[in-house]
């Protein structure tokens, strides 16, 4: 009995101790997690009369801690100068300042820092002030896409327009999140892929007052394209050109973006871009000669003779989204003459740094006839700087001190059109004495204008040699010009930038600006001639009336274009930009200098 009271003992002792150990290993208990505060109820959108003075907003209920935290709050306004506010315990106070909208947030912190913020919008409005429902301005285009386009955006800041100037809430829906979803972000509604097939999207956009309007569009997701070939049929390949007559019908493309190379390397185009084309080709690297919604004919310019230049399809879907790129197919120009002597001739050739035309100089268009002569066919060839750039200092093309001759070469050639034919823009005519036919050079004959020694109806006219020039506006060589596209290239000067027609666009470095037509910033000078010696006896007497070159003056900033006639911006050839000349319909036409350096054989006189 004493030994199993012993062991009774023994085992009460080692269960004590036991529990004892486990007690004292038993973990501690963990901290609670701290919870940012919450928000229970949205404060909604207020709209006041002015005059109210004050307005509080309760905000007992609007935010909530689960740790049961004292919550400190703040608030701001985005425009002081329509409200300001305060908080006193859980109450909101609004003050009246102006009227008009402003935002304003609420922020709920807890002792560790941990917040949450709720923002509503503020109208304060004169009495009797109705809310005016927002409107759509410009209605959403149903988006055709391709396969694999993965997102495409469209842009919403001209789609809804508001009367009360109200900040909208933009919303979007896609009625079938199988196809694709949507988010906005902004002005900016973003389409992401996700299959093939047709949904449709609406868009909302509410005012402060909640009063809303929706715009609906189709969206479609084609299957992807598998050709890779474009099909381009080439014809009237000569020279100096060639024409695309077609190309692949792609069944779901919203449009075609065309590329010109002279090797078989091009630049991925950029979604979204739209970029003006042209079909006169400047001569190097890659250039878009089209971007259009249907197959037509394409008259590619400026090309090298006996050459092969490489050509991309680009189909794009909806908002310029270029989903399928066709393999460059290659097209060739002949070899190029220029000996005929009843049609124009002109052929272009790029060696290094080096642009050459030569020519017949012969027009390419009808001319009227003239009581010296008639065009006569003489060949030509000109050098002109590929890469010009800017000198110091401009160079006139004409000089007061005397006439052109080998020891005075102060006189130049302006440069030369596409089709072969030269400008000139002075008619080296000085004022002469009507009885000793003495030559004053300091006043030379401005020739721009029809009927100014016998100037044609398309700015031309002949020496007695034949030789068929430019001096006024080009109309025949530029006749599909009509102020609805910028300009194409229409020649070269003799320093080696390009010269385009009067139209250009509104803001020389925007594609987006539109296009106006380009003014010089030439004006007549007030009054009487003025010059050494006698009125009539040694300069023309009389008044500024554009008989000469000396009536004009330039005034910087006067029109669009600077001394020398030209600006400095981008157009469809040169997207990068580039200095170029305008041929405009007022003085100076043709301009009279040069900002490069015109090489010497441009001379006059030599």
């Amino acid at each position: 009995m004493r030994e199993i009271k012993n062991q009774l003992k023994s085992t009460l002792v080692a269960i004590l101790l036991l529990n004892i150990m486990l007690a004292c290993t038993e973990d501690e208990p963990a901290q609670d997690e701290n919870h940012a505060p919450t928000i229970e109820d949205v404060i909604p959108d207020l709209s006041l009369t002015s005059g109210f003075g004050s307005e509080t907003v309760a905000l007992s209920d609007v935010f909530a801690d689960a740790d049961g935290d004292d919550l400190t709050l703040s608030a701001t306004s985005s425009d002081e100068g329509v409200a300001t506010v305060a908080i006193a315990g859980t109450t909101l106070t609004i003050s009246e300042v102006g009227n008009g909208s402003t935002n304003i947030t609420v922020k709920a912190e807890d002792e560790e820092g941990k917040s949450v913020t709720d923002s509503f919008t503020l109208k304060i409005s004169e009495e009797g002030d109705t809310n005016n429902t927002p409107t759509v301005t410009n209605e959403i285009s149903d988006q055709t896409l391709s396969e694999g386009f993965s997102a495409a955006t469209v842009e919403l800041m001209n789609v809804f327009d508001d009367a009360d100037s109200d900040e909208l809430i933009l919303n979007a829906v896609s009625a079938d999140e199988a196809v694709v979803t949507v988010s906005i972000s902004g002005t900016t509604l973003t389409i992401t892929e996700v299959g093939t097939g047709e949904t449709e999207v609406t868009v909302t956009a509410k005012d402060p007052s909640d009063a809303s309007v929706s715009d609906t569009f189709s969206v479609t997701v084609n299957e992807a394209s598998t050709s890779t070939t474009a099909d381009f049929a080439f014809s009237n390949q000569d020279g100096n050109g060639l024409t695309i007559d077609s190309w692949a019908a792609v069944t779901d493309a919203s449009g075609y973006a065309i590329l010109i190379n002279t090797e078989d390397s091009f630049t991925d185009l950029t979604d979204g871009d739209d970029d003006d084309a042209s079909t006169s080709y400047q001569g190097v690297g890659q250039q878009l000669i089209y971007n259009g919604t249907s197959i037509t004919s394409l008259d590619i310019t400026i090309l090298e003779s006996d050459m092969s230049y490489y050509f991309k399809l680009i189909p794009y879907t909806g908002a310029h989204v270029y989903n399928h790129q066709y393999d460059a197919e290659e097209g060739s120009t002949t070899s190029c003459e220029t000996t005929s002597t009843t049609v124009s001739q002109v052929c272009f050739s790029i060696d290094g740094d080096i642009r050459t035309i030569s020519s017949n100089q012969y027009p390419s268009h009808a001319v009227e006839n003239f009581p010296n002569g008639t065009p006569t066919a003489m060949e030509s060839t000109h050098d002109l700087d590929l890469t010009p750039v800017e000198a110091g200092s401009i160079t006139y093309v004409y000089d007061e001190t005397g006439g052109p001759t080998p020891s005075n070469d102060k006189f130049y050639q302006f440069g030369v059109a596409v089709n072969g034919v030269e400008f000139h823009p002075m008619g080296l005519k000085p004022w002469t004495h009507p009885d000793t036919e003495e030559e004053n050079w300091e006043w030379q004959s401005a020739v721009y204008k029809e009927n100014q020694t016998d100037l044609d109806a398309y700015g031309a006219h002949v020496t007695t040699a034949g030789n068929y020039h430019y001096h006024g506006d080009i109309v025949a060589l530029a006749d599909e010009e009509d102020g609805s596209r910028h300009s194409l290239i229409y020649g070269f000067a003799a320093d080696g930038f390009p010269i385009y027609y009067k139209f250009g666009y509104v803001d020389a470095e925007d594609a987006t600006s539109g296009i106006m037509e380009l003014e010089s910033s030439y004006q007549l000078k007030s009054g009487s001639r003025t010059g050494t010696g006698t009125a009539g006896e040694d300069y023309p007497d009389g008044t500024h009336d554009g008989t000469y070159i000396q009536d004009f003056e330039y005034v910087a900033g006067l029109g669009d274009l600077d001394e020398c006639n030209g600006r400095t911006g981008i157009t469809p050839e040169y997207p990068e930009g580039t200095y170029y000349y305008v041929i405009t319909a007022e003085f100076p036409v043709t301009p009279n200098c040069f900002v490069g350096t015109p090489d010497d054989e441009w001379k006059i006189g030599k």
